[in-house]
């Protein structure tokens, strides 16, 4: 089996979103059995809010992957302030990471990443960032 970066890369280059492909790679790689539309749900979520250059893709699909580890159905489950500090954590790795969390920043003159390698990368450390904090073994 691939591993979750290189997984994610490759559903990129094929032509989902860094979004759709995050869900994906992550769907697959850590067993969490998504139906067919959790998958959709990613899909306006590419190129920063379906191409808006705003808040990263990649960063909006490991925010639905973290919802769906370390989420609630019930207002009786996970209280949304643990929830909410999980999310922040994350989005702050990932700013450390990147430098910037706005899909228009990221692939502009200054820093111009990949999209596909930047998807690999979010993927692989989001993987570690559940593991560490217990969310998935």
């Amino acid at each position: 089996m691939e591993d979750i970066k290189t997984m994610a890369e490759h559903f990129h280059s094929e032509g989902f979103s860094c979004a759709e492909s995050m869900v994906k790679a992550c769907n697959n790689c850590l067993d969490l059995h998504l139906s067919d539309d959790a998958l959709r749900m990613a899909s306006g979520l590419g190129g920063g809010l379906g191409g808006s250059g705003c808040v990263c893709g990649a960063l909006n699909g490991a925010c639905l992957i973290i919802g769906v580890v370390a989420g609630r159905k019930e207002l009786t489950d996970r209280p949304k302030p643990e929830i909410y500090k999980d999310i922040r954590e994350f989005q702050q790795l990932f700013t450390k990471t990147f430098g910037s969390t706005c899909c228009h920043f990221l692939k502009g003159p200054e820093l111009h990443v990949v999209c596909e390698t930047l998807t690999g990368n979010t993927a692989a450390m989001l993987e570690k960032f559940l593991r560490e904090k217990g969310l998935k073994k």
